[in-house]
């Protein structure tokens, strides 16, 4: 294998590299946005537990405040009660007050219906909270390790495009300037590696002529299905 056949390859090998971080590196924004949906999941459970818990309170409140009303209600007619001078009066009177009690009691059976949601709610809430700050939590961590390796990512596909420089430019002109041009043009790659007389690339498979001329390591083949560099590995066979 001639030296020109031997750049090429250290640049496929530098490339399917750099391919493969960025294809870790492109994973991350789903990753991410799959924390921040259960997250958001959990805090919008936890709030709206929350809020129906606040609305059974307000308008438990405002029912004793009625119950409260009901109460000098009856009072006062508990005191026309004993002013009455007549029977007509007297039955006028005891029909208001029931009036006023079968309100009263229909508005504390909801009162107490509004203190069970409550009650409820605040048995709930522990676990919602809980599943909240677990989620929370796991995202942090989650959020910190892919930090990490995105870092990581970066400084590797510095260095990458460094040994890349120096691998393209052994290259003779022309070479470089299709190898550049490749690159650009298919997503970062330029030359595949002839796998099982194949493309490794897109696995059109070679002619006998091509398979024959890529044993003998002394010029690169271009594949007729992508149009990418072809060439043998080192001490491989077609």
């Amino acid at each position: 294998m001639n030296d020109e056949l031997l750049h090429h390859w250290a640049l496929r090998d530098i490339d399917d590299e750099a391919a493969r971080l960025a294809s870790e590196l492109a994973k991350l924004p789903a990753l991410r946005r799959a924390h921040e949906a259960r997250t958001g999941a959990a805090e919008r459970a936890l709030r709206a537990l929350d809020e129906r818990a606040e609305v059974a309170l307000k308008r438990r409140r405002a029912l004793e405040r009625d119950i409260a009303a009901f109460d000098a209600q009856e009072k006062r007619f508990e005191q026309q009660l004993s002013a009455v001078t007549d029977q007509k009066q007297f039955l006028a009177v005891q029909h208001e007050i029931a009036a006023v009690r079968a309100k009263r009691s229909d508005v504390e059976t909801t009162a107490l219906e509004c203190l069970e949601i409550e009650e409820r709610c605040a048995a709930e809430r522990p676990g919602i909270e809980s599943a909240w700050q677990r989620a929370v939590q796991d995202s942090t961590q989650a959020n910190a390790l892919w930090d990490a390796e995105a870092a990581s990512a970066q400084a590797r596909g510095n260095e990458l495009d460094a040994a890349r420089a120096r691998s393209a430019a052994l290259l003779m002109p022309a070479s470089r300037s299709q190898y550049e041009r490749l690159r650009h043009a298919r997503d970062g790659r330029a030359v595949a590696a002839i796998e099982n007389g194949a493309c490794g690339a897109c696995f059109h498979r070679l002619s006998p002529h091509s398979a024959q001329d890529a044993r003998k390591r002394e010029r690169m083949l271009s594949c007729d299905g992508c149009g990418l560099l072809l060439m043998l590995a080192p001490e491989a066979s077609c």
